[in-house]
């Protein structure tokens, strides 16, 4: 299967209700829907659970930050389609309580160097 690099510029994401705005990047599949990996990059404002990173696949999310590392489930499964991904990611054991919200999820495609 080709994997090609991708990238989604201008997300807007909320973890743990601060809100703000991602670029991803990453590689896909040819499809986008069987293999996705795409990592941002948090802001680190100096607080205890500032910077680390997101990684979105599939159906699933990590959030990697100073105290730890999480792993999330799309409360959905995602539709990954010509327009723009909204999803929510929950704890597994807690699906009630969004802890990771991302709007205006756009995929690019672009073709992998080499």
């Amino acid at each position: 299967m080709t994997r090609t690099r991708c990238h989604a510029e201008g997300a807007e994401v909320t973890l743990r209700s601060k809100t703000m705005v991602l670029d991803f990047a990453g590689d896909c599949d040819g499809t986008q829907a069987a293999g996705i990996r795409l990592v941002a990059e948090l802001p680190d404002a100096g607080g205890a659970e500032d910077g680390g990173t997101v990684v979105l696949e599939r159906d699933a999310a990590t959030i990697t930050q100073p105290g730890g590392e999480i792993c999330l489930a799309a409360r959905e499964p995602l539709r990954w389609d010509d327009g723009p991904v909204d999803v929510e990611f929950v704890l597994p054991e807690s699906p009630e309580s969004t802890v990771l919200t991302v709007r205006g999820l756009l995929v690019r495609q672009e073709p992998a160097d080499g």
